[in-house]
């Protein structure tokens, strides 16, 4: 094995070390400090959303530095009263420490089944670049492991830990949350499932493992026990999301580099899973949304195209996933887009994504309804929710 390829991986696996990624970024509640505000922001990008039962609704990105990843990264979580029209200040920051070497990255955030918002947060091991460690970047190159650099930093754990907080009353005018929690080794980038057992499964997938990673709670997020079910396609970043078809079967779908979403499907609650295999759903490489819609359809948000972060789409399925008849296209398609998140709250279908990490620096939403897709009457129009001027 190649010098670079084994030490990332050696290192990765005990921390590098001393370990930083396992002791939690501060959480800064409604801070006050001009180095997050808009105006500065040279990146900002892969929004989430969630939407409370009060119809409150939350969104999260990341911004900070220059680009992804960058040591003045921080995640960032706003909340609107108003049905989305305004959004106020920051209430929550979680940014990377440099003077510990660690990296925080790609908040995602949930409702879960009792209404207590989680927020899910990444971290990770970073060192200044040095003549002495500049060689693992060749790691990439010789064995597909995401190993980067960027204004003088290396990014070589490719390991990752997955935290959290929560809230359990997330429509209070002062909402309180737990501390800190490491949940698990991994990197979740979309919202778990809930199957019909009360299980829930969470995508928090492994980049040094050659098949799919997740973690599983049969105790509402008590505990979580580590799986590894299909062998992967191959793709540096899994982002896999599930659903649960009516015949309690759960399809899982995942990025890959083959111009086609990988799928693989588990018969027994997320236990054992059939041989990855690509679906005939085409994306390039990037996040998407699957899930079932309160109506009992199923929803795919997804770049409609094989190569390029364009197109970004709204699909509703009748028949479980077989087919998708209803389809529209949001915004330009010329548009460069990217990392679509959904929420639900009455009737309605909340959406965010960005476009262009670094050139227009967008997060937009959008919100709609299921016929809104279905009528050809209706266009899917996003609006601006934040934008360095």
């Amino acid at each position: 094995m190649d010098r670079a390829v084994q030490d990332v991986i050696k290192e990765s696996l005990c921390g590098f070390g001393n370990d930083q990624a396992k002791i939690a970024c501060r959480v800064q509640y409604r801070p006050n400090d001009p180095k997050y505000d808009e105006k500065i922001r040279e990146f900002q990008g892969c929004p989430t959303v969630a939407v409370s039962k009060g119809g409150r609704i939350f969104l999260g990105w990341y911004s900070g530095g220059t680009g992804e990843p960058h040591m003045d990264n921080y995640n960032y979580l706003v909340y609107s009263d108003d049905g989305g029209k305004s959004f106020g200040a920051p209430l929550l920051v979680i940014a990377s420490e440099r003077e510990r070497n660690v990296h925080a990255l790609d908040i995602q955030l949930w409702i879960a089944p009792s209404g207590a918002l989680w927020v899910f947060w990444v971290q990770n091991n970073a060192m200044p670049l040095t003549a002495e460690n500049e060689y693992m970047l060749s790691a990439r190159r010789r064995g597909g492991l995401p190993v980067v650099d960027r204004d003088g930093y290396l990014f070589p754990d490719v390991r990752h830990t997955e935290w959290c907080v929560v809230c359990e009353d997330p429509d209070a005018e002062n909402p309180v949350f737990t501390e800190p929690r490491l949940l698990d080794i991994g990197f979740l980038r979309c919202k778990p499932l809930v199957t019909e057992s009360g299980r829930w499964i969470f995508f928090n997938y492994d980049q040094l493992n050659g098949t799919y990673g997740y973690s599983i709670s049969d105790d509402e997020g008590k505990s979580f026990t580590r799986h590894y079910g299909a062998e992967k396609i191959t793709t540096s970043y899994d982002e896999a999301m599930a659903y649960q078809r009516k015949n309690k079967e759960i399809r899982m779908l995942a990025r890959s580099e083959s111009g086609r979403l990988a799928e693989a499907v588990s018969k027994d609650d997320g236990i054992s899973w059939s041989r990855t295999a690509l679906s005939e759903i085409v994306s390039p490489n990037t996040r998407f949304y699957i899930s079932r819609t309160p109506s009992g359809r199923i929803i795919l948000v997804n770049n409609d195209m094989a190569e390029s972060r364009q197109r970004m789409s709204v699909w509703l399925s009748d028949d479980d996933g077989e087919s998708f008849v209803y389809r529209k296209t949001v915004d330009d398609p010329d548009h460069f887009t990217s990392y679509p998140d959904v929420a639900f709250f009455d009737d309605k279908i909340y959406l965010t994504f960005d476009r262009e990490r670094t050139g227009e620096k967008e997060i937009r939403l959008l919100t709609f309804t299921e016929e809104d897709v279905i009528s050809p009457d209706t266009e899917l129009r996003s609006k601006i929710v934040s934008k360095p001027i």
